[in-house]
C-alpha cells in the first residue's frame, strides 16, 4: 500500500497565491504596530481601538503561517500508521495500527477508537465529497489490511 495523502482543506500551492498571502500578513502587521505606536501617544482611546489592533495582528499572523505552508490540514494513511493534522496551529497527530482500536466511518465524521480508551474524531466537509470517499475507501483498506474492527454508519 502506497502512502495516501488527503487535504482537508483548500489549500492553494500557487507561489503567487503564497507571495500575496505573505504581503497581506506583513501589511497587517505592520499597521497594527503602527496604530499600537500611535495609541499609547492617543489620549482618548476607548479599548476598541485596541481589539482593531489584535486583529491585525492575529490576521497577519496566519497569512504569514499559512504562506509557509503551516496551516495545511490533512490526513495521511500509510502502512503502519495514520498521520492527522485537523487543526491550522496544533502539530500534526501520529497514530501507529497498534494504537488503534477501532474506526467509526459515520458520513461527515470519522472516529478513530484508541486502546487506551481515548477518541480521535475527525470531521469531514461537505464541500469536496469526492474526497470524503477517498479518504473512506483508504481507511477501509487500511483497516483491513491491519485487522482493525471498522464500523460504517
Amino acid at each position: 500500500m502506497i502512502t495516501n495523502y488527503f487535504q482537508l482543506s483548500n489549500s492553494d500551492k500557487s507561489s503567487f497565491v503564497n507571495i500575496l498571502k505573505m504581503f497581506f500578513g506583513i501589511a497587517c502587521i505592520a499597521v497594527g504596530i503602527y496604530w499600537a505606536i500611535h495609541m499609547v501617544n492617543a489620549s482618548g482611546s476607548d479599548g476598541t481601538e485596541w481589539i482593531t489592533i489584535l486583529f491585525l495582528l492575529g490576521f497577519g499572523f496566519y497569512e504569514i503561517w499559512s504562506a509557509l505552508g503551516k496551516a495545511e490540514k490533512y490526513i495521511e494513511i500509510d502502512e503502519t500508521f495514520i498521520r492527522l493534522k485537523k487543526s491550522v496551529f496544533l502539530p500534526a497527530r501520529h497514530i501507529e495500527m497498534s494504537e488503534i482500536k477501532k474506526i467509526e466511518i459515520f458520513p461527515l465524521k470519522i472516529d478513530f477508537l484508541l486502546k487506551n480508551e481515548t477518541k480521535v474524531a475527525l470531521r469531514l466537509g461537505t464541500t469536496y465529497v469526492e474526497n470524503n470517499e477517498k479518504i473512506i475507501d483508504a481507511l477501509v483498506k487500511f483497516a483491513k489490511q491491519n485487522a482493525i474492527g471498522l464500523e460504517l454508519f
